[in-house]
């Protein structure tokens, strides 16, 4: 904003310029938002089911049916989205609502694999849902539980208003505009 204005003959001109800026600062939900992000690679890359079935291996239709014989594409199609919004909402400001939908898609993935492995299982007298699920499908779970949880907590990012002034005064033959 600029203003002139005379005073007593001498010119004087105020200029005032406001700058918002958004500063990182490490914050729980930022901590919570990148470990989710990487426990959630991390599962892609691990066993989900004994006889090493990788996600990679799961097709996306089984999420819904625990008949299909479809084979592509992988639940990969699902994580691979979620884990860019849970990194997306971790690294950007006011970006938390990012981490809430990357958890809530991750947690549903699991919670479908889970019914439909459940499903599987229950045909088989004295298997259990435990006995079959590896350690990738317990990582993806907790990653979008933390992913949760951190969609609801501050991320660290300060916001900064910076506020330059200026003043200049002017003889009287300067014109001022």
């Amino acid at each position: 904003m600029t203003s002139s204005h005379h005073l007593g003959g001498v010119a004087h001109r105020d200029r005032r310029t406001e700058r918002d800026a958004w500063a990182p600062a490490l914050g729980p939900g930022m901590v919570l938002g990148a470990l989710s992000t990487i426990g959630l690679v991390i599962a892609m890359f691990l066993s989900w089911q004994s006889s090493d079935i990788h996600p990679s291996d799961i097709p996306f239709a089984f999420l819904f049916d625990n008949t299909t014989t479809s084979n592509d594409p992988s639940i990969l199609i699902a994580f691979i989205p979620m884990a860019v919004l849970l990194g997306v909402g971790t690294v950007m400001p006011r970006a938390r609502a990012a981490r809430i939908v990357g958890a809530l898609g991750t947690i549903a993935v699991v919670v479908l694999f889970a019914i439909q492995l459940n499903d599987v299982t229950d045909k088989f007298p004295g298997s259990d849902l435990g006995d079959v699920l590896d350690p990738g499908f317990y990582v993806a779970a907790v990653a979008g539980l933390v992913g949760l949880v951190s969609g609801f907590l501050p991320s660290g990012w300060t916001h900064r208003r910076r506020i330059d002034a200026d003043s200049d005064v002017g003889g009287r033959d300067r014109d001022v505009y």
